[in-house]
């Protein structure tokens, strides 16, 4: 993993279809790396503005990982920042970075440059900022991106910053919706290349919510030709190691019989014993299995309640995208005497969110999670009921870690009926709902939703 910038891939002819045609696709990731030789106007403004501002005036150290030939780092440098510059060592050789290495070593100390992997992955070094420039979007393996977010919430010191710069879609939406050139979760590039380039858009929610998992939260954004976003580094790294090296290298098939490539049109092969499946993004490694896998990994009890709550209510999150947004955790109300553990605004236009509307006020359902070990019972109930008025809504849910009498606590729920509503959700609900999400099935979502009000409802009528 990361030995080199090579990447052998052999995937189904046609995406989603089981094919015994699997195409064969080799990408250079450094081939990515734009031609220009000075930063962007558009990062030049971004990075001034932070320099500049008070705010952040104690930013005083900056690495970029994939420096792309550290055509940004003597633009930083003249900012009196010290800078690290990570890159592979094979764009360490090219004349614009062996031109730029002699602008940043003028600067003596303040300038560090970094080889990837190593030693950058041992390195123990702490920053106050670190750039993502338009790198995790042209890594064809999702899980490295997950990998690299861990390892960059190491490097990064406490309460300090994570600034993300990636173009738009653009005219590659085309290509993506064409389907013909699709890549495990991206698209690649270069139709007269012997080696592709990969290309992955990272739509806002998705990028804010794999940012949260690995303890980075928003608090800036940018409306330019890029998407900019800049994050402050939390306490809550809530799938710190969950991914490894090791773990990767044991399911993804880095070392393969994938021939380099004699053409710029990939090659179509027929699917044997010696000729398999070589995909970048395995099942086991999809946000809602790792979802899934963190739950069940969380011990039940007081000790990791908070872990336990901010897991499942990003799993929620993800669940009813589209439905529920702008989640807020801990929200403090009567003027701090009281915490709801999570609050969403529903913006469903369909779906069991949209009908809800039609049985209760629910514009800002509620969510309170509770990491028991034993059945939830009148207590929690009365808790989430004493959530609820004309502003917050009457709509709520209880996730629990079980429960073993079903029964009764439909009943426990009925008793808040008919001004309010409260459904309530297992590890094994969540578990299915996640299932669902991961197949894209927003219909079954709804039906399963649905089943849970039905039974309530018609169990108190």
């Amino acid at each position: 993993m990361w030995k080199s910038p090579i990447y052998k891939f052999r995937i189904p002819k046609k995406q989603n279809e089981e094919s015994d045609e699997l195409v064969e696709l080799v990408f250079d990731v450094t081939g990515s790396a734009p031609s220009f030789k000075e930063p962007s106007d558009e990062l030049i403004a971004i990075l001034d503005e932070i320099f500049k501002s008070k705010d952040f005036s104690s930013i005083e150290s900056v690495i970029e990982f994939g420096a792309a030939k550290l055509k940004n780092i003597p633009f930083i440098l003249k900012h009196g920042k010290t800078v690290c510059a990570v890159e592979f060592e094979e764009l360490s050789k090219n004349p614009i970075t062996i031109k730029n290495i002699k602008k940043c070593e003028k600067f003596g100390d303040k300038f560090q440059n970094l080889l990837f992997p190593n030693p950058f992955i041992t390195d123990t070094k702490k920053f106050d900022l670190a750039l993502l420039l338009n790198v995790p979007p042209v890594m064809p393996v999702p899980v490295e991106r997950l990998y690299l977010l861990d390892l960059i919430y190491e490097k990064v010191k406490n309460g300090k910053y994570l600034l993300w710069v990636a173009q738009k879609e653009g005219s590659y939406k085309a290509d993506r919706e064409s389907g013909k050139f699709f890549c495990g979760d991206g698209i690649w590039q270069g139709k007269n290349r012997y080696n592709k380039t990969f290309y992955k858009y990272f739509n806002h929610e998705d990028l804010d919510e794999m940012m949260s998992l690995y303890g980075f939260k928003l608090i800036q954004k940018w409306n330019l030709g890029s998407d900019a976003r800049f994050y402050e580094k939390t306490d809550y790294n809530l799938f710190n190691n969950i991914i490894t090296q090791k773990r990767i290298l044991n399911t993804i098939k880095y070392e393969n019989n994938i021939p380099d490539p004699k053409d710029t049109k990939p090659m179509i092969v027929e699917k044997s014993d010696e000729i398999k499946l070589i995909i970048p993004n395995p099942r086991e490694f999809s946000i809602e299995s790792l979802y899934i896998e963190k739950i069940k990994s969380i011990p039940e009890g007081k000790d990791n309640a908070e872990l336990y709550h901010r897991i499942v209510s990003h799993a929620i999150a993800r669940v009813f995208r589209g439905s529920l947004r702008n989640m807020d955790l801990k929200t403090e109300i009567k003027d701090g005497v009281k915490i709801i553990d999570t609050i969403f605004t529903n913006c469903a236009k369909d779906g069991f969110f949209h009908n809800l509307k039609e049985e209760v006020k629910c514009n800002f359902p509620i969510v309170e999670v509770k990491n028991y070990t034993d059945d939830t019972k009148n207590p929690e109930i009365d808790q989430l009921n004493g959530r609820f008025n004309k502003n917050h809504g009457h709509f709520g849910i209880l996730v629990c870690r079980n429960i073993k009498n079903e029964d009764a606590m439909y009943t426990r729920c009925s008793t808040v009926l008919p001004e309010h509503v409260i459904l309530f959700l297992t590890d094994k609900d969540i578990f299915e709902l996640l299932e669902l999400s991961r197949e894209q099935n927003s219909a079954e979502i709804s039906d399963f939703m649905d089943k849970k009000l039905r039974t309530l409802l018609f169990k108190k009528g």
